[in-house]
Protein backbone atom coordinates (compact mmCIF):
# COMPACT_ATOMS: atom_id res chain seq x y z
CA UNK A 1 0.00 0.00 0.00
CA UNK A 2 0.73 3.75 -0.79
CA UNK A 3 2.86 4.90 2.18
CA UNK A 4 2.69 2.03 4.67
CA UNK A 5 6.52 1.22 4.44
CA UNK A 6 6.32 -2.00 5.85
CA UNK A 7 7.35 -5.32 4.07
CA UNK A 8 4.47 -7.80 3.72
CA UNK A 9 7.05 -10.44 4.32
CA UNK A 10 7.87 -9.29 7.56
CA UNK A 11 4.81 -9.05 8.76
CA UNK A 12 3.83 -12.39 8.31
CA UNK A 13 6.43 -13.46 10.30
CA UNK A 14 5.18 -11.53 12.67
CA UNK A 15 1.49 -11.27 13.09
CA UNK A 16 -0.52 -14.01 13.62
CA UNK A 17 -1.96 -15.38 10.57
CA UNK A 18 -5.54 -14.93 9.32
CA UNK A 19 -8.03 -18.01 8.14
CA UNK A 20 -10.31 -18.74 5.69
CA UNK A 21 -14.16 -19.79 7.59
CA UNK A 22 -14.68 -22.01 4.67
CA UNK A 23 -11.47 -24.83 5.35
CA UNK A 24 -8.70 -25.70 8.30
CA UNK A 25 -6.85 -22.61 9.30
CA UNK A 26 -3.38 -22.17 8.22
CA UNK A 27 0.25 -20.11 9.21
CA UNK A 28 -0.54 -19.69 13.35
CA UNK A 29 2.80 -18.47 14.29
CA UNK A 30 3.55 -17.76 17.67
CA UNK A 31 2.67 -14.27 18.83
CA UNK A 32 4.71 -14.56 22.09
CA UNK A 33 6.96 -12.22 20.98
CA UNK A 34 4.60 -9.74 19.23
CA UNK A 35 2.70 -7.01 20.07
CA UNK A 36 5.41 -5.70 22.66
CA UNK A 37 6.20 -2.11 21.10
CA UNK A 38 4.50 1.00 18.65
CA UNK A 39 6.28 -0.49 15.44
CA UNK A 40 4.14 -3.55 16.51
CA UNK A 41 1.19 -1.80 16.71
CA UNK A 42 1.86 0.00 13.20
CA UNK A 43 2.90 -3.18 11.66
CA UNK A 44 -0.15 -5.47 12.41
CA UNK A 45 -2.86 -2.61 11.27
CA UNK A 46 -0.69 -2.42 7.71
CA UNK A 47 -0.95 -6.00 7.53
CA UNK A 48 -4.81 -5.57 7.99
CA UNK A 49 -5.41 -3.00 5.56
CA UNK A 50 -3.16 -4.90 3.14
CA UNK A 51 -5.99 -7.18 2.53
CA UNK A 52 -7.95 -4.55 0.69
CA UNK A 53 -5.99 -4.07 -2.67
CA UNK A 54 -6.11 -8.00 -3.09
CA UNK A 55 -7.09 -9.41 -6.65
CA UNK A 56 -9.24 -11.80 -4.39
CA UNK A 57 -11.12 -8.53 -2.94
CA UNK A 58 -11.06 -4.91 -4.25
CA UNK A 59 -8.77 -5.08 -7.34
CA UNK A 60 -11.02 -7.66 -8.52
CA UNK A 61 -13.36 -9.92 -6.75
CA UNK A 62 -15.88 -7.09 -5.52
CA UNK A 63 -16.28 -5.01 -8.60
CA UNK A 64 -17.45 -8.23 -10.13
CA UNK A 65 -19.30 -9.64 -7.64
CA UNK A 66 -21.38 -6.14 -7.38
CA UNK A 67 -21.47 -4.68 -10.86
CA UNK A 68 -21.50 -7.47 -13.32
CA UNK A 69 -25.03 -8.76 -11.91
CA UNK A 70 -26.61 -5.32 -12.52
CA UNK A 71 -27.36 -3.57 -15.66
CA UNK A 72 -23.54 -2.03 -15.54
CA UNK A 73 -21.81 -4.47 -16.93
CA UNK A 74 -21.38 -7.79 -18.87
CA UNK A 75 -18.25 -9.79 -20.33
CA UNK A 76 -16.25 -10.86 -23.02
CA UNK A 77 -17.58 -14.46 -24.38
CA UNK A 78 -14.46 -16.13 -23.48
CA UNK A 79 -15.36 -15.15 -19.64
CA UNK A 80 -15.26 -17.75 -16.38
CA UNK A 81 -18.17 -19.69 -16.19
CA UNK A 82 -18.44 -18.18 -12.25
CA UNK A 83 -18.34 -14.77 -13.84
CA UNK A 84 -21.19 -16.05 -15.98
CA UNK A 85 -23.05 -17.54 -13.29
CA UNK A 86 -22.87 -13.44 -11.69
CA UNK A 87 -23.46 -12.00 -14.74
CA UNK A 88 -26.79 -14.36 -15.77
CA UNK A 89 -27.88 -14.23 -11.51
CA UNK A 90 -27.85 -18.03 -11.80
CA UNK A 91 -24.93 -18.13 -8.93
CA UNK A 92 -24.36 -21.56 -6.95
CA UNK A 93 -23.12 -22.12 -3.97
CA UNK A 94 -19.25 -23.16 -5.28
CA UNK A 95 -19.04 -20.32 -7.17
CA UNK A 96 -15.49 -18.85 -7.03
CA UNK A 97 -15.87 -15.27 -7.02
CA UNK A 98 -18.27 -15.25 -4.26
CA UNK A 99 -16.18 -17.85 -2.14
CA UNK A 100 -12.84 -15.72 -2.93
CA UNK A 101 -15.22 -12.87 -1.71
CA UNK A 102 -16.25 -14.37 1.58
CA UNK A 103 -12.50 -15.53 1.97
CA UNK A 104 -10.85 -12.35 2.13
CA UNK A 105 -13.82 -10.68 4.23
CA UNK A 106 -12.81 -13.40 6.71
CA UNK A 107 -9.54 -12.74 6.92
CA UNK A 108 -9.55 -9.06 7.12
CA UNK A 109 -12.12 -10.15 9.85
CA UNK A 110 -9.24 -11.52 11.85
CA UNK A 111 -6.30 -9.48 10.77
CA UNK A 112 -8.77 -6.53 11.92
CA UNK A 113 -9.61 -8.74 15.58
CA UNK A 114 -5.54 -8.69 16.10
CA UNK A 115 -5.58 -5.07 16.33
CA UNK A 116 -8.45 -4.70 18.28
CA UNK A 117 -7.48 -7.25 21.02
CA UNK A 118 -3.80 -6.94 21.09
CA UNK A 119 -2.76 -3.29 20.64
CA UNK A 120 -4.60 -2.25 23.55
CA UNK A 121 -1.93 -4.04 25.85
CA UNK A 122 0.91 -2.36 24.23
CA UNK A 123 2.74 0.17 26.16
CA UNK A 124 2.52 3.26 24.07
CA UNK A 125 1.80 6.71 23.63
CA UNK A 126 -2.43 6.68 23.99
CA UNK A 127 -3.46 8.88 21.15
CA UNK A 128 -1.75 6.67 18.78
CA UNK A 129 -2.78 3.50 20.17
CA UNK A 130 -6.53 4.67 20.04
CA UNK A 131 -5.71 5.95 16.68
CA UNK A 132 -4.84 2.75 15.87
CA UNK A 133 -7.47 0.15 17.29
CA UNK A 134 -10.12 2.53 16.23
CA UNK A 135 -9.17 2.23 12.47
CA UNK A 136 -9.06 -2.17 13.30
CA UNK A 137 -13.26 -1.17 13.77
CA UNK A 138 -13.66 0.45 11.11
CA UNK A 139 -12.28 -1.75 8.59
CA UNK A 140 -13.65 -4.90 10.63
CA UNK A 141 -16.96 -2.99 10.54
CA UNK A 142 -16.36 -2.39 6.81
CA UNK A 143 -15.71 -6.28 6.03
CA UNK A 144 -19.00 -7.39 8.18
CA UNK A 145 -21.09 -4.50 6.06
CA UNK A 146 -20.00 -6.43 2.64
CA UNK A 147 -20.52 -9.80 3.97
CA UNK A 148 -23.87 -9.41 5.51
CA UNK A 149 -25.18 -7.38 2.48
CA UNK A 150 -24.35 -10.28 0.19
CA UNK A 151 -25.04 -13.15 2.08
CA UNK A 152 -27.18 -12.05 4.60
CA UNK A 153 -27.32 -13.89 7.76
CA UNK A 154 -23.15 -14.87 8.60
CA UNK A 155 -20.81 -16.36 11.57
CA UNK A 156 -19.76 -13.54 13.91
CA UNK A 157 -16.09 -13.73 14.96
CA UNK A 158 -15.14 -10.75 17.50
CA UNK A 159 -11.99 -12.31 18.77
CA UNK A 160 -8.86 -12.96 16.91
CA UNK A 161 -8.56 -16.38 16.01
CA UNK A 162 -5.57 -18.79 15.79
CA UNK A 163 -6.52 -22.18 16.25
CA UNK A 164 -8.56 -24.81 14.14
CA UNK A 165 -10.95 -25.16 16.90
CA UNK A 166 -12.08 -21.32 16.92
CA UNK A 167 -13.09 -21.18 13.19
CA UNK A 168 -16.49 -22.93 13.22
CA UNK A 169 -19.52 -20.77 14.72
CA UNK A 170 -23.18 -20.90 13.78
CA UNK A 171 -24.71 -18.03 11.69
CA UNK A 172 -25.69 -14.86 13.40
CA UNK A 173 -28.72 -13.31 12.90
CA UNK A 174 -28.19 -9.85 10.76
CA UNK A 175 -29.62 -7.75 13.13
CA UNK A 176 -26.70 -9.07 15.39
CA UNK A 177 -24.27 -8.58 12.74
CA UNK A 178 -25.88 -4.85 12.03
CA UNK A 179 -25.23 -4.38 16.01
CA UNK A 180 -21.48 -5.17 15.72
CA UNK A 181 -21.28 -2.74 12.88
CA UNK A 182 -22.78 0.08 14.01
CA UNK A 183 -20.79 -0.74 17.59
CA UNK A 184 -17.57 -0.55 15.90
CA UNK A 185 -18.46 2.39 13.86
CA UNK A 186 -19.56 4.63 17.14
CA UNK A 187 -16.32 3.29 18.76
CA UNK A 188 -13.52 4.42 15.33
CA UNK A 189 -15.51 7.64 15.37
CA UNK A 190 -14.76 8.19 19.02
CA UNK A 191 -11.53 6.93 19.15
CA UNK A 192 -10.04 8.28 15.57
CA UNK A 193 -9.44 11.62 14.09
CA UNK A 194 -9.85 13.28 10.52
CA UNK A 195 -6.19 13.72 9.68
CA UNK A 196 -5.78 12.20 6.59
CA UNK A 197 -3.11 9.42 6.18
CA UNK A 198 -2.87 7.76 2.68
CA UNK A 199 -4.50 4.24 2.18
CA UNK A 200 -6.40 4.79 6.10
CA UNK A 201 -9.45 5.26 7.04
CA UNK A 202 -10.00 8.14 9.98
CA UNK A 203 -12.95 9.63 11.67
CA UNK A 204 -14.52 11.20 8.59
CA UNK A 205 -14.79 7.45 6.64
CA UNK A 206 -16.04 6.03 10.44
CA UNK A 207 -18.54 8.56 10.41
CA UNK A 208 -19.25 8.22 6.07
CA UNK A 209 -19.70 4.16 6.65
CA UNK A 210 -21.84 4.79 9.63
CA UNK A 211 -23.72 6.93 7.92
CA UNK A 212 -24.82 4.23 4.78
CA UNK A 213 -25.15 1.65 7.19
CA UNK A 214 -28.25 3.64 8.80
CA UNK A 215 -29.64 4.74 5.21
CA UNK A 216 -29.18 0.84 4.37
CA UNK A 217 -31.28 -0.20 7.42
CA UNK A 218 -33.78 2.32 6.73
CA UNK A 219 -34.37 2.04 3.02
CA UNK A 220 -34.28 -1.67 3.14
CA UNK A 221 -37.22 -1.69 6.20
CA UNK A 222 -39.43 1.11 4.13
CA UNK A 223 -39.02 -0.70 0.69
CA UNK A 224 -39.70 -4.36 2.34
CA UNK A 225 -36.38 -5.46 0.86
CA UNK A 226 -35.99 -9.35 2.59
CA UNK A 227 -34.45 -9.77 5.27
CA UNK A 228 -34.93 -6.58 7.19
CA UNK A 229 -37.86 -7.09 9.23
CA UNK A 230 -35.74 -6.77 12.02
CA UNK A 231 -35.33 -2.98 11.40
CA UNK A 232 -37.79 -1.61 14.31
CA UNK A 233 -38.00 1.74 12.50
CA UNK A 234 -37.18 3.08 9.19
CA UNK A 235 -37.75 7.01 9.85
CA UNK A 236 -35.15 6.57 12.83
CA UNK A 237 -32.06 5.70 10.18
CA UNK A 238 -32.73 8.05 7.99
CA UNK A 239 -32.58 10.63 10.93
CA UNK A 240 -29.27 8.89 12.10
CA UNK A 241 -28.27 8.64 8.53
CA UNK A 242 -28.65 12.49 8.02
CA UNK A 243 -27.16 13.24 11.12
CA UNK A 244 -23.86 10.78 10.60
CA UNK A 245 -23.58 12.06 6.36
CA UNK A 246 -24.00 15.82 7.72
CA UNK A 247 -21.10 15.60 9.95
CA UNK A 248 -18.89 14.74 7.09
CA UNK A 249 -20.42 17.14 5.06
CA UNK A 250 -20.03 20.55 7.29
CA UNK A 251 -17.89 19.34 10.33
CA UNK A 252 -14.68 18.67 8.92
CA UNK A 253 -12.33 20.25 6.51
CA UNK A 254 -10.41 17.33 5.22
CA UNK A 255 -12.32 16.25 2.42
CA UNK A 256 -14.94 17.96 0.59
CA UNK A 257 -16.70 18.31 -3.01
CA UNK A 258 -14.39 18.30 -6.02
CA UNK A 259 -15.95 20.20 -8.83
CA UNK A 260 -14.30 18.95 -11.32
CA UNK A 261 -15.49 15.12 -12.81
CA UNK A 262 -12.03 14.84 -14.41
CA UNK A 263 -9.88 15.46 -11.58
CA UNK A 264 -11.91 12.76 -9.53
CA UNK A 265 -10.07 10.02 -11.65
CA UNK A 266 -6.53 12.07 -12.00
CA UNK A 267 -4.22 9.27 -10.78
CA UNK A 268 -2.20 12.26 -8.98
CA UNK A 269 -5.52 13.21 -7.12
CA UNK A 270 -6.40 9.64 -5.82
CA UNK A 271 -5.61 11.37 -2.36
CA UNK A 272 -7.85 14.57 -2.86
CA UNK A 273 -10.55 15.93 -1.46
CA UNK A 274 -13.32 13.61 -2.89
CA UNK A 275 -11.57 10.28 -1.85
CA UNK A 276 -12.67 9.79 1.70
CA UNK A 277 -11.15 6.20 1.68
CA UNK A 278 -9.70 3.67 -1.09
CA UNK A 279 -8.05 0.43 -1.63
CA UNK A 280 -4.51 1.53 -2.18
CA UNK A 281 -2.12 0.03 -4.58
CA UNK A 282 1.32 1.04 -5.90
CA UNK A 283 2.15 0.67 -9.19
CA UNK A 284 6.27 -0.24 -7.95
CA UNK A 285 4.99 -2.78 -5.49
CA UNK A 286 6.26 -6.24 -5.96
CA UNK A 287 3.06 -8.51 -5.98
CA UNK A 288 -0.11 -7.59 -7.55
CA UNK A 289 -2.42 -6.68 -4.77
CA UNK A 290 0.21 -4.03 -3.95
CA UNK A 291 -0.09 -3.02 -7.68
CA UNK A 292 -3.56 -2.89 -9.42
CA UNK A 293 -4.34 -4.72 -12.91
CA UNK A 294 -8.33 -3.49 -12.63
CA UNK A 295 -8.00 -1.23 -15.60
CA UNK A 296 -6.88 -3.88 -17.61
CA UNK A 297 -9.91 -5.71 -17.03
CA UNK A 298 -12.04 -2.05 -18.32
CA UNK A 299 -9.94 -0.89 -21.58
CA UNK A 300 -10.70 -3.08 -24.85
CA UNK A 301 -8.11 -5.03 -26.52
CA UNK A 302 -7.95 -3.76 -30.08
CA UNK A 303 -4.47 -4.66 -31.67
CA UNK A 304 -2.58 -1.89 -32.29
CA UNK A 305 -4.84 0.66 -30.33
CA UNK A 306 -4.45 3.31 -27.66
CA UNK A 307 -7.18 5.79 -25.83
CA UNK A 308 -5.70 9.28 -25.48
CA UNK A 309 -5.87 11.25 -22.11
CA UNK A 310 -6.81 15.31 -22.54
CA UNK A 311 -3.25 16.24 -22.44
CA UNK A 312 -2.58 13.39 -25.50
CA UNK A 313 -1.34 11.10 -23.43
CA UNK A 314 -1.55 7.16 -24.63
CA UNK A 315 -2.80 4.54 -22.48
CA UNK A 316 -2.41 0.86 -24.42
CA UNK A 317 -5.19 -2.04 -24.86
CA UNK A 318 -6.32 -3.84 -21.78
CA UNK A 319 -8.02 -7.11 -21.91
CA UNK A 320 -11.72 -6.45 -23.09
CA UNK A 321 -12.94 -8.60 -20.04
CA UNK A 322 -15.76 -6.19 -18.43
CA UNK A 323 -18.21 -4.87 -20.97
CA UNK A 324 -20.36 -1.94 -20.75
CA UNK A 325 -24.02 -2.66 -20.55
CA UNK A 326 -26.23 -0.73 -23.05
CA UNK A 327 -28.80 -0.34 -20.48
CA UNK A 328 -26.63 1.84 -18.22
CA UNK A 329 -24.74 3.49 -20.96
CA UNK A 330 -27.97 4.66 -23.28
CA UNK A 331 -29.73 5.48 -19.84
CA UNK A 332 -27.08 8.50 -18.97
CA UNK A 333 -28.77 11.90 -20.37
CA UNK A 334 -26.77 12.78 -23.70
CA UNK A 335 -25.68 16.38 -21.42
CA UNK A 336 -24.57 14.72 -18.98
CA UNK A 337 -20.98 14.75 -18.36
CA UNK A 338 -20.52 11.59 -16.47
CA UNK A 339 -21.39 9.44 -19.91
CA UNK A 340 -19.56 12.04 -21.99
CA UNK A 341 -16.44 13.01 -19.71
CA UNK A 342 -16.13 9.22 -17.72
CA UNK A 343 -16.93 6.62 -20.22
CA UNK A 344 -14.19 6.47 -23.08
CA UNK A 345 -15.76 5.82 -26.54
CA UNK A 346 -12.93 6.49 -28.95
CA UNK A 347 -9.82 5.02 -29.22
CA UNK A 348 -7.06 5.81 -31.98
CA UNK A 349 -5.75 2.14 -34.02
CA UNK A 350 -2.41 2.93 -35.51
CA UNK A 351 -3.14 6.71 -35.84
CA UNK A 352 -6.72 6.45 -37.19
CA UNK A 353 -9.87 7.15 -35.11
CA UNK A 354 -11.94 4.57 -34.38
CA UNK A 355 -15.46 4.82 -32.68
CA UNK A 356 -16.99 2.44 -30.59
CA UNK A 357 -19.94 0.82 -30.87
CA UNK A 358 -22.25 0.04 -27.44
CA UNK A 359 -22.70 -3.33 -28.54
CA UNK A 360 -19.58 -4.06 -30.40
CA UNK A 361 -17.78 -6.39 -29.10
CA UNK A 362 -14.74 -3.91 -27.80
CA UNK A 363 -16.93 -0.84 -26.24
CA UNK A 364 -17.01 2.32 -24.50
CA UNK A 365 -15.27 1.72 -21.26
CA UNK A 366 -15.46 3.67 -17.71
CA UNK A 367 -12.30 5.77 -17.56
CA UNK A 368 -12.85 6.12 -13.60
CA UNK A 369 -9.98 3.16 -13.75
CA UNK A 370 -7.11 4.83 -15.90
CA UNK A 371 -3.18 5.13 -15.29
CA UNK A 372 -1.27 6.80 -17.65
CA UNK A 373 1.70 6.01 -16.16
CA UNK A 374 1.22 2.41 -16.13
CA UNK A 375 4.06 -0.46 -15.82
CA UNK A 376 3.12 -3.18 -18.35
CA UNK A 377 0.30 -4.22 -16.55
CA UNK A 378 1.21 -2.82 -13.38
CA UNK A 379 -0.80 0.34 -11.81
CA UNK A 380 -1.56 2.44 -9.23
CA UNK A 381 -5.18 2.76 -9.54
CA UNK A 382 -7.22 2.42 -6.05
CA UNK A 383 -10.46 1.02 -5.86
CA UNK A 384 -12.66 3.72 -4.25
CA UNK A 385 -14.72 2.76 -1.69
CA UNK A 386 -16.09 6.07 0.10
CA UNK A 387 -16.16 9.37 -1.60
CA UNK A 388 -17.82 12.93 -0.38
CA UNK A 389 -20.31 12.48 -3.11
CA UNK A 390 -21.17 9.29 -1.48
CA UNK A 391 -21.96 10.97 1.79
CA UNK A 392 -23.68 14.39 -0.23
CA UNK A 393 -26.51 11.89 -1.63
CA UNK A 394 -26.53 9.48 1.39
CA UNK A 395 -27.86 13.23 3.27
CA UNK A 396 -30.44 13.70 0.00
CA UNK A 397 -31.74 10.86 0.33
CA UNK A 398 -31.72 10.66 3.84
CA UNK A 399 -33.41 14.06 4.35
CA UNK A 400 -35.59 13.68 1.14
CA UNK A 401 -37.56 16.90 -0.19
CA UNK A 402 -36.40 19.48 1.85
CA UNK A 403 -34.42 22.59 0.91
CA UNK A 404 -30.93 20.71 1.90
CA UNK A 405 -31.87 17.20 0.64
CA UNK A 406 -32.42 18.89 -3.13
CA UNK A 407 -29.34 21.44 -2.61
CA UNK A 408 -27.58 18.42 -1.86
CA UNK A 409 -28.39 16.41 -5.23
CA UNK A 410 -28.65 19.63 -7.59
CA UNK A 411 -24.56 20.10 -6.09
CA UNK A 412 -23.96 16.58 -8.25
CA UNK A 413 -26.09 17.26 -10.92
CA UNK A 414 -24.47 20.80 -11.61
CA UNK A 415 -21.15 19.12 -11.68
CA UNK A 416 -22.28 17.02 -13.96
CA UNK A 417 -23.88 19.20 -16.33
CA UNK A 418 -27.35 18.64 -15.76
CA UNK A 419 -30.15 20.87 -14.56
CA UNK A 420 -31.79 20.75 -11.31
CA UNK A 421 -34.32 17.84 -10.27
CA UNK A 422 -37.82 18.29 -10.55
CA UNK A 423 -39.10 19.82 -7.68
CA UNK A 424 -41.83 19.79 -5.56
CA UNK A 425 -41.49 15.48 -5.58
CA UNK A 426 -43.07 13.51 -2.49
CA UNK A 427 -40.87 11.82 -0.34
CA UNK A 428 -40.94 8.27 -2.12
CA UNK A 429 -39.79 9.98 -5.70
CA UNK A 430 -37.25 11.96 -4.34
CA UNK A 431 -35.93 8.98 -2.64
CA UNK A 432 -36.16 7.23 -5.98
CA UNK A 433 -34.67 9.66 -7.79
CA UNK A 434 -31.36 10.09 -5.87
CA UNK A 435 -30.69 6.51 -5.81
CA UNK A 436 -31.26 6.60 -9.84
CA UNK A 437 -28.54 9.61 -9.36
CA UNK A 438 -26.34 7.43 -7.57
CA UNK A 439 -26.43 4.85 -10.37
CA UNK A 440 -25.50 7.50 -13.08
CA UNK A 441 -22.44 8.87 -9.91
CA UNK A 442 -21.30 5.98 -9.24
CA UNK A 443 -21.53 3.06 -11.79
CA UNK A 444 -18.82 0.82 -11.88
CA UNK A 445 -17.60 1.71 -8.16
CA UNK A 446 -18.72 -1.76 -6.56
CA UNK A 447 -22.49 0.48 -5.42
CA UNK A 448 -25.21 -0.84 -7.58
CA UNK A 449 -25.91 -4.40 -6.67
CA UNK A 450 -26.82 -2.99 -3.08
CA UNK A 451 -28.82 -0.19 -3.97
CA UNK A 452 -31.13 -2.53 -5.43
CA UNK A 453 -31.43 -4.70 -2.82
CA UNK A 454 -31.80 -2.20 -0.05
CA UNK A 455 -34.47 -0.78 -2.35
CA UNK A 456 -36.43 -3.87 -3.40
CA UNK A 457 -35.93 -3.20 -6.69
CA UNK A 458 -33.64 -6.00 -8.40
CA UNK A 459 -36.42 -7.19 -10.28
CA UNK A 460 -38.27 -3.90 -11.15
CA UNK A 461 -34.88 -2.68 -12.86
CA UNK A 462 -33.11 -5.81 -13.85
CA UNK A 463 -36.14 -8.47 -14.94
CA UNK A 464 -38.73 -5.64 -15.90
CA UNK A 465 -36.77 -2.65 -17.20
CA UNK A 466 -33.96 -4.35 -18.67
CA UNK A 467 -35.22 -8.14 -19.28
CA UNK A 468 -32.52 -9.97 -17.16
CA UNK A 469 -33.63 -13.38 -15.87
CA UNK A 470 -32.75 -14.32 -12.45
CA UNK A 471 -32.27 -17.93 -11.13
CA UNK A 472 -30.56 -16.87 -7.60
CA UNK A 473 -28.69 -14.58 -5.90
CA UNK A 474 -31.48 -11.64 -5.89
CA UNK A 475 -31.32 -10.80 -2.89
CA UNK A 476 -28.38 -12.61 -0.90
CA UNK A 477 -25.99 -15.07 -2.47
CA UNK A 478 -25.83 -18.78 -1.14
CA UNK A 479 -22.86 -18.77 1.66
CA UNK A 480 -20.17 -20.71 0.15
CA UNK A 481 -20.34 -24.54 -0.20
CA UNK A 482 -16.84 -24.95 1.21
CA UNK A 483 -18.46 -23.16 4.45
CA UNK A 484 -20.99 -25.39 4.65
CA UNK A 485 -19.18 -28.31 4.24
CA UNK A 486 -16.53 -27.27 6.80
CA UNK A 487 -18.41 -25.86 9.35
CA UNK A 488 -20.98 -28.25 11.19
CA UNK A 489 -22.67 -25.28 12.84
CA UNK A 490 -23.77 -24.30 9.01
CA UNK A 491 -26.27 -26.42 6.77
Amino acid sequence: MKKINILFAAIVSLVVSSCSLKEEPYGFPSTGNFYKSEADANSALVYAYSILPEIEYYSREFILVTEVPTENLTLKPDAGANNFELDELRTRPDNTDLTSIWRYGYIGINRANAVITKVPDIAMDETKRNEIVGEGYFLRALHYFNLVRLFGEIPIHTDMVSTPDQVSVPKSSMKDVYDVIIGDLTKSIDMTDTELREGRGNKVAAQTLLAKVYLYLASAKSSGSPGYDFVADADANYANAATYSAKVLNEQTTYGFEPNLLDIWDITKENGIEHIFSASTDRTGQLEGNYSKLPLMFIPYIDGAVFKLEDGTSVASGWNHLLTEPAIYNNYDDADKRKSDLIASKVWVNGTERDLGITDYSRPFTRKFIDPGRVGDQTSVNTPILRFTDALLIFAEATGPTTDGYAAVNKVRARAGLGDLTPGLNVDDFRSAVVEERSFEFAFEGDRIFDLRRTNTVEEILVTKYGKTIQSGAYFFAIPQQEVDNNPFID
